[in-house]
């Protein structure tokens, strides 16, 4: 009797187990969302699009990129905190959630203990862009024409994002004051300044090439420690101001609970898609170095990003404690 309970034990594990396996083997059998908390058209919609078409032809079926802009990200991050750990929701995160996250201790969620992290997925610099109606034709231009113009110039920001933060770490360090006006995301604000309804704009490089190629907008820095080798004639913020810089990540995450069988067929195939000679070309139009790593590589990244941003938002202010 007693053998025979114990092998009806074992089958009964065996049969619980085998769900869980098969999904993670089977899966996707439904389409996928990709959370962005972010409008269309910025930086991180972009390589969430990227990745999203990437997937979709791995797995046979859609991914869906689903834009959830408002409170800098917290409302796309919530919706993913409280989605099913299944696999078919998931999120794209740049330095603004960190940025966000670094500010403010009330959101809800805690970005590294709440989620699952899967993989660091790009990595860029921004550049600095200005309408060109304005006589700045490059960031020593732009320090002098907002020293004789104090609180003057507007400058758009994803509000409370790492951007936001990098903004005001530029003017910090170049002595500047300027206005701040915020956006729900990196394409609205660059549309405004496009229009000349604001002057200014700190955003990921890959959003703003088609419009410095256009003309509409006038790249007067790039944030990367030396030159973007898209941008040549655009010099780095360091050679105005040495050690200046302003770069950003775009990574992947799930609800807390994914199982590690999903966890890792997620990944895996993230890695791939990243591998993608094609997706390297587009990667690279756009301003982004794929990258990829570990799950825990990612989470440590994350973790470390975190803390780094808490230290520059006392600096500027924008954290009290």
């Amino acid at each position: 009797m007693t053998r025979y309970i114990g092998l009806l034990v074992g089958v009964c594990c065996s049969l619980l187990a085998w769900p869980l396996a098969a999904s993670a083997k089977d899966f996707p059998t439904k389409p996928v969302t990709i959370i962005v908390g972010y409008a269309p058209g910025g930086g991180t919609d972009l390589v969430a699009r990227n990745i999203a078409e990437g997937l979709s032809r791995k797995w046979g079926q859609r991914v869906l990129v689903e834009n959830r802009p408002g409170a800098t990200g917290a409302i796309g991050i919530r919706a993913l905190k409280n989605a099913a750990p299944d696999g078919y929701t998931l999120a794209v995160w740049t330095d603004s959630d960190v940025g966000n996250a670094a500010i403010q201790d009330d959101l809800g969620y805690d970005m590294v203990k709440d989620f699952d992290q899967i993989s660091q997925l790009s990595a860029g610099a921004t550049v600095l862009v200005v309408n060109n109606n304005l006589p700045i034709k490059n960031f020593s231009d732009y320090i002098q024409y907002t020293k004789a113009n104090p609180g003057k110039l507007n400058v758009a920001v994803v509000s409370g994002g790492g951007m936001h933060l990098d903004t005001l770490r530029i003017n910090a360090a170049a002595k500047v004051d300027t206005a701040i006006i915020g956006y729900p995301g990196t394409g609205p604000g660059l549309t405004d300044v496009v229009g000349g309804h604001v002057d200014a704009l700190l955003l990921p490089i890959g959003p703003a090439v088609p419009h410095l190629k256009s003309g509409a907008v006038r790249a007067i820095a790039v944030g990367s420690t030396t030159r973007w080798p898209g941008l040549p004639d655009v010099p780095s913020l360091a050679e105005t101001i040495p050690g200046l810089d302003s770069t950003f990540f775009h990574g992947l995450v799930g609800p807390k609970g994914l199982s590690p069988e999903l966890k890792a067929r997620i990944h895996a195939d993230v890695q791939e898609v990243l591998r993608d000679a094609q997706l390297g070309k587009k990667f690279e139009t756009l301003g982004f170095v794929p990258t990829g790593s570990s799950p825990d590589d990612f989470k440590a990244f994350l973790a470390k990003r975190l803390d780094v941003s808490r230290v520059a938002a006392r600096e500027t202010g924008m954290r009290k404690n």
